[in-house]
């Protein structure tokens, strides 16, 4: 059983894409719990998955929508405008989840150039406290995702050992590789977002795996909403 397992993760690519970078966070393949604990499991994973990607996606819109150039600004805002007409759950994680992975850098290289500090003196305070939220978010989320890829295990172990529900099995797997590819950024993100916040005096807050994420309603320009 423990072989079928991990040549079914090794065919989902779950263990290559984290193993990498999390020294192996995925090896091991244990056995899992009753079906309805492993259906909770996967419950809390999916809606957590989902809370994480509504949050980092729009915090990393208002980043480039605060400090980027015209073509980026007007690429974030056309993923912004496809995700707010989108009522299918299943189309707007995949849109969120190519947006994290492709502005994660753009949002990283924009904290950290050379007028990084010039642009963010001149927003408005208003868009200002937006920017250091959505730092803050990204922060937030660094410190939870770990967490999150325990979960993910423990949810893909189970469903592993329980042939009933390994329908489910795929949303974990997005989910997990995910978190697994952009761990890194988060943690560089806020890294060089908190720098650029002393650097203008603002104290966005301290983030902890505890804290509590916030909802940023993305701006476009200097007329915050």
């Amino acid at each position: 059983m423990k072989r079928k397992f991990l040549t079914l993760l090794l065919t989902l690519g779950v263990v290559g894409s984290a193993h990498a970078q999390f020294g192996g966070l995925l090896g091991g393949a244990r056995g899992g719990g009753g079906g309805g604990d492993v259906g909770a499991l996967v419950d809390e994973f999916n809606r957590d998955s989902v809370l994480i990607r509504e949050t980092v996606s729009r915090s990393l819109m208002q980043i480039v929508a605060a400090l980027g150039d015209k073509e980026q600004i007007a690429k974030v805002k056309a993923t912004n405008d496809s995700l707010s007409k989108n009522t299918d759950a299943k189309e707007v994680g995949s849109i969120q989840g190519t947006f994290i992975k492709d502005q994660s850098a753009v949002a990283q290289q924009l904290l950290d150039s050379a007028d990084a500090k010039a642009k963010m003196e001149k927003l408005a305070p208003e868009m200002q406290k937006k920017v250091g939220q959505s730092i803050l978010n990204v922060g937030i989320a660094g410190l939870r995702i770990p967490v999150m890829l325990e979960k993910g295990r423990r949810a893909i172990e189970g469903v592993g050992s329980n042939p009933m529900m390994i329908t489910r099995l795929v949303p974990i797997k997005d989910g997990v590789s995910l978190f697994a590819e952009t761990l890194p950024k988060m943690t560089q993100i806020a890294s060089t977002g908190f720098k650029l916040m002393r650097e203008v005096k603002m104290d966005p807050g301290s983030p902890t795996a505890s804290s509590k994420t916030e909802t940023v309603e993305v701006a476009f320009g200097d007329d915050p909403k």
